[in-house]
C-alpha cells in the first residue's frame, strides 16, 4: 500500500511541476502580440509562489525509510560483532592446532630417537657406511636417446 501512495505522491508532484512550467513558460508568448504596443522594456508580471503542501503520505514514507535505515545499521553492527567473535574463535582454534602439532611432532621425534638408539648400540664408531655407487650407464643412456629423431 505504501508503494501505491508513493507513486500517487510522485505523480501529483510531477503534474504540479508540469502545470507550473506550462503556465509560466508559455506566458511570455503574449508579449510578442501583434506589434502595436511593443516597447523596448517589458514589464515583468508578478508571480505568486505558493508553498508546497506537505503530503502526509510522503512524511510517513520518509519515516518508514528512516526506520529501515536504522534497522540496516543495527544489522550491520550485529554482523560486525559476530565477525569479530568468529575471528577470535578461529584464532584460538589455530593456536590449539599449532600446539597439538608441536606435541605430536615432539612425541614422534622422541619415538624415532628411541627406535634409532637401540639399533645403533651394536655399531662401533670406526665403522663407516658404504659409499653410494654411481652408475655411469644411466647417464649415457639419456644422451643416446637425445641424438635420435623420430619421423612421424
Amino acid at each position: 500500500m505504501n508503494r501505491t501512495k508513493g507513486i500517487l505522491a510522485a505523480g501529483s508532484l510531477t503534474g504540479l511541476v508540469l502545470i507550473t512550467v506550462l503556465a509560466l513558460g508559455f506566458s511570455g508568448l503574449g508579449a510578442w502580440g501583434t506589434g502595436e504596443a511593443e516597447t523596448a522594456v517589458t514589464e515583468p508580471t508578478p508571480t505568486i509562489i505558493q508553498e508546497p503542501q506537505v503530503d502526509q503520505n510522503a512524511s510517513e514514507t520518509v519515516r518508514a525509510w528512516q526506520k529501515y535505515g536504522r534497522d540496516l545499521e543495527t544489522t550491520v553492527q550485529t554482523m560486525q560483532e559476530r565477525e569479530a567473535q568468529y575471528q577470535a574463535e578461529i584464532e584460538a582454534a589455530n593456536q590449539t592446532i599449532l600446539q597439538l602439532q608441536d606435541q605430536v611432532n615432539s612425541a614422534n621425534a622422541a619415538a624415532s630417537i628411541q627406535v634409532i638408539a637401540p639399533a645403533n648400540k651394536n655399531v662401533s664408531v670406526n665403522q663407516s657406511a658404504p659409499a653410494p655407487t654411481f652408475h655411469e650407464d644411466e647417464s649415457h643412456e639419456h644422451e643416446e636417446h637425445e641424438g635420435q629423431e623420430h619421423d612421424d
